[in-house]
């Protein structure tokens, strides 16, 4: 019996649907996307409202991926938009990760989910930045 639950977990092990506390899990923190004007993004409020990760996160094939499927992601930083909405990716409107997330989120906060709406004014999301001073002041 041990060495068949030996051989089990192994291979579970080896084809990345068993894994311990390893396993990528959304972050409890809110997150901070950098760019020219930063934004906020915290996955516990989404995730508490009953959105699944597939709203936001899919494959290169745009299929959605569910927290299982990312649980077993080896390297996150598939995850990350920009590695695949960049200047390489084949829809000009897709390129920029601004355009991405303001076609996403801006039209989900909108429209709501669930009789929920999120902010729809740059400041509910973006965060200010102090302005730099001009030269010589």
């Amino acid at each position: 019996m041990g060495a068949v639950l030996f051989v089990i977990i192994a291979i579970g092990c080896w084809t990345g649907t068993v894994i311990a506390d390893d396993s990528l899990k959304a972050p409890e923190d809110e997150l901070v996307i950098e760019g020219k004007k930063p934004a906020r993004f915290a996955h516990k409020v989404h995730l508490g409202l009953g959105l699944e990760c597939g709203v936001c996160h899919h494959d290169r094939e745009h299929k959605p991926l569910n927290a299982d499927s990312i649980a077993t992601l080896g390297d996150p930083s598939g995850l990350i938009c920009i590695s695949c909405h960049n200047s390489g990716h084949s829809d000009k409107n897709l390129q920029k990760a601004k355009d991405v997330f303001h076609a996403r989120c801006q039209t989900c906060h909108k429209e709501g989910y669930e009789g929920k709406n999120g902010p729809t004014k740059c400041t509910g999301c973006h965060i200010k930045t102090k302005k730099k001073a001009v030269e010589g002041c």
